[in-house]
């Protein structure tokens, strides 16, 4: 059971800018909410092609994530075949082994593992997310000293991505699915991922 996926992803969340959380500090909200979203521009899992599909997650923890008793809900692209379905829940859950595995200890609760259409835009430093009517959000990166390009956590303690990741700005956020969430101007990064298992 051996996969290679690769390509675009960005998150955003409730906390201030910058989020504290992957540095395990705790949330500057009572919770943290934080929405993911994936688009694979090439990879496999036992020879089944995965380019081109997106998935998205949410996720609800308490204020310091290290707690645990995190509650999410996993969103694979409709348009996935049953065999490339079966190879994104195995990857995106963490069953597949790396680094996704990783945070698997921390997850209390998996309120669902849904088809949904999913739509992942990118230009230049901004991204956008829809999942259905579910969850629709969207970021840009923010500019650092050099006043052109994003500031870069290169190696974050806690982090659902290996990769470093660019400081972002959510503009909208709203999720209608397991829990109810709305918010703008709040954190974001964004990076090109690799994992490998």
């Amino acid at each position: 059971m051996s996969y290679s996926v690769e390509g675009d992803y960005f998150e955003t969340c409730n906390c201030t800018v910058a989020c504290q959380c992957v540095m395990l500090s705790p949330a500057t909200n009572d919770s943290c909410q934080a929405f993911f979203g994936w688009h694979i521009t090439r990879g496999t899992k036992d020879s089944v092609d995965l380019s081109n599909l997106n998935v998205a997650l949410a996720l609800y923890s308490p204020k310091k994530m290290t707690d645990g008793g995190w509650k999410v809900a996993l969103y694979l692209d409709e348009r996935a075949k049953p065999d490339q379905a079966q190879a994104l829940g195995a990857i995106f859950s963490g069953q597949a082994g790396g680094h996704l595995a990783a945070v698997v200890p921390l997850i209390g609760t998996v309120t669902g593992v849904t088809a949904a259409p999913i739509s992942f835009e990118k230009t230049n430093g901004k991204r956008q997310l829809k999942v259905g009517k579910l969850l629709e959000m969207d970021s840009e990166e923010l500019k650092g000293g050099d006043g052109k390009t994003a500031p870069v956590i290169s190696n974050p303690a806690l982090s659902v991505v290996p990769q470093p990741m660019r400081v972002a700005k959510a503009g909208r956020i709203r999720y209608d699915g397991a829990w109810k969430f709305e918010g703008s101007g709040t954190n974001g990064f964004t990076t090109e991922f690799k994992y490998e298992a």
